[in-house]
């Protein structure tokens, strides 16, 4: 078995062309070319979600690969690593998408809790006469929530770019 690069072709057929050479031959190759390919990698099914820079299994029984697409050993050694930063960066991603819903989530409930008191110390006089020290501890508290939740916000929009940077940064790397 050889394999190819995925290089972002948008059809089964644009690939076929470009990794034998086949665009123009009879309509007989290129399916069978089509169909072993699909038979050997499924996941050409719906080319839109592949990543540029998969790695293509070609069968045996395929015609040849032209030479500029026959993948090294050490190119497929690149898209391997690439492919596993990839999905360690979107498992990283994940986490701390949940850790900081989690935190933003938490620090609603409570601010929301801590200003229903708040009126209730202003409104009430029997929970400031009773917790003086309540009120002015209440408004600590609230500026405190106040500002975690924007530093959640801001720091959600610090990843967001920096991901991004990343995956470019990734993309540089995988074969073409």
């Amino acid at each position: 078995m050889s394999f190819a690069i995925f290089k972002g072709d948008t059809s089964l057929k644009e690939l076929v062309g470009r990794l034998f050479g086949l665009s123009g031959k009879s309509s007989g190759q290129v399916q069978q070319a089509d169909q072993a390919l699909l038979k050997a990698n499924p996941q050409l099914q719906d080319m839109s979600k592949l990543p540029v820079g998969s790695v293509i299994n070609v069968p045996a029984g395929t015609p040849p690969l032209r030479a500029a697409e026959d993948a090294t050993a050490i190119v497929l050694r690149r898209a391997a690593i690439a492919a596993q930063a990839q999905q360690s960066l979107n498992r990283i991603n994940q986490q701390l998408a949940q850790i900081e819903s989690s935190g933003t989530n938490a620090a609603s409930g409570l601010l929301a809790l801590a200003q229903s008191i708040s009126g209730q110390a202003t409104g009430n006089q029997a929970i400031a006469q009773i917790f003086p020290e309540l009120k002015a501890d209440l408004a600590t508290a609230v500026a405190s929530l106040q500002s975690v939740s924007a530093s959640v916000k801001t720091n959600q929009e610090a990843r967001t770019q920096t991901s991004a940077a990343l995956r470019s940064r990734l993309q540089q790397f995988v074969p073409r």
